[in-house]
């Protein structure tokens, strides 16, 4: 018994020892899980915010496609209507070119007649800066033999220059030419009444006229006669002064022969 009892006491402080040595390691056991714990959650906590703001880019990122997508669908239908649109035009205008085309060969023949026909007038009427309105008429007919003729064109053109033929025919003035005087170029001056018929003024003071001889050709000659030579010095005077109004009594080309006689 006595031994029994010895036992214990030395098994007692043992016990009691070995109960507040692992109470002590529960603790500290207990506080460090308290920490880590706390430091897992603040993690946690951090993770949780990082994903809310990719997922608040990914959002953004998404609406901005999305719109992107929209304006893209709606560029590509206005693309689609502008392709549309130019295949019509496109459509349009090779029609209306090879109406055009045929438009213009039914036009060809006729142009090139009319512009010889308007350089046969030319020749026919008074030599009055020929060179000038043949060099015209020429133009237009070596256009219509080009790559790019334009008979339309060329019509229109032929037509604006009869017109200035026509306004010829009621003008009064004086102008300065190069005419052929005795197989010369003779710079003279020049009274045109209408396209009736045209004096001349030579810068030595010798006055004549452009004669059309039986040949249809004409011809500039100088008048020998006083009578004549003072009436049409009386003709340029009256020009000069602007004066187109009044009684002239000028040498005209006889119907018959206009070879260089001329009537009152």
């Amino acid at each position: 018994m006595a031994e029994t009892m010895e036992h214990i006491k030395t098994i007692v402080p043992m016990v009691v020892a070995w109960c507040m040595l692992f109470s002590s390691s529960t603790f500290a056991g207990s506080r460090n899980y308290g920490e880590r714990l706390a430091k897992l959650r603040a993690e946690v906590d951090d993770l949780e915010s990082d994903i809310d703001q990719m997922r608040s880019s990914f959002r953004t990122r998404r609406t901005a496609l999305e719109n992107q997508e929209g304006d893209l669908e709606v560029i590509l239908r206005k693309e689609q209507v502008r392709q549309e649109t130019l295949r019509r035009l496109r459509a349009k205008q090779i029609a209306q070119r090879r109406r055009a085309e045929s438009w213009s060969t039914r036009l060809m023949k006729p142009a090139k007649k009319a512009a010889r026909m308007v350089r046969r007038l030319i020749l026919d009427t008074l030599p009055f800066k020929k060179h000038d309105r043949l060099a015209a008429v020429d133009e237009i007919s070596k256009d219509l033999k080009g790559p790019r003729a334009d008979p339309a064109m060329a019509i229109s053109r032929l037509w604006q220059m009869l017109e200035d033929e026509l306004k010829l025919t009621a003008e009064v003035g004086l102008h300065r030419q190069v005419i052929d005087l005795h197989g010369k170029k003779t710079l003279v001056q020049v009274a045109r009444i209408g396209m009736g018929v045209m004096y001349f003024r030579t810068e030595s003071g010798k006055f004549g006229w452009a004669a059309k001889a039986e040949n249809g050709r004409y011809s500039f000659k100088l008048f020998s006669d006083e009578e004549s030579i003072k009436s049409v010095e009386s003709l340029f005077i009256a020009l000069r002064k602007q004066i187109r109004k009044g009684y002239f009594n000028l040498p005209l080309p006889c119907p018959a022969n206009t070879g260089g006689q001329h009537e009152d």
